[in-house]
């Protein structure tokens, strides 16, 4: 009985501490998204082939745009690494650019509504 309940304990201090180191890892790129402007548009990352799918969602005569950024290199602004459009159309854009995220410098999502409004940013995170 004793060592049934060390056993169980065990298990749950290791599941604990998994969860814990988990929590405090940094955001790692696989496929990043959908982040969404309301109901009006995404825009996702695509791990494998390093670019954007941006999708326009609501048929309300603006389109969006989508961005895949990264801090300059004095760290004071933002350089849109990848931009991509989607409107007046059905379906999504994928960028095509080239470009290959790399590994320790963050990078972060953004989306634009052509309407009024800021940009939705997501958090950064980094390359696999």
């Amino acid at each position: 009985m004793i060592k049934r309940t060390l056993s169980r304990l065990a298990v749950t201090g290791a599941a604990a501490a998994l969860i814990g180191l988990t929590a405090a890892a940094p955001a790692l790129a696989g496929d990043e998204g959908p982040l969404w402007y309301g109901n009006r548009g995404t825009v996702t990352f695509n791990d494998d082939g390093d670019d954007i799918t941006v999708c326009d969602k609501l048929a309300d005569g603006h389109g969006v745009t989508g961005y895949l950024e990264r801090l300059n290199s004095s760290g004071t602004g933002l350089v849109w690494v990848i931009k991509e459009d989607d409107g007046g159309d059905a379906g999504c854009d994928r960028s095509n650019t080239g470009y290959d995220m790399i590994g320790n410098i963050a990078h972060g999502l953004a989306v634009c509504w052509h309407g009024t409004g800021s940009c939705v940013r997501s958090n950064w995170y980094f390359d696999e």
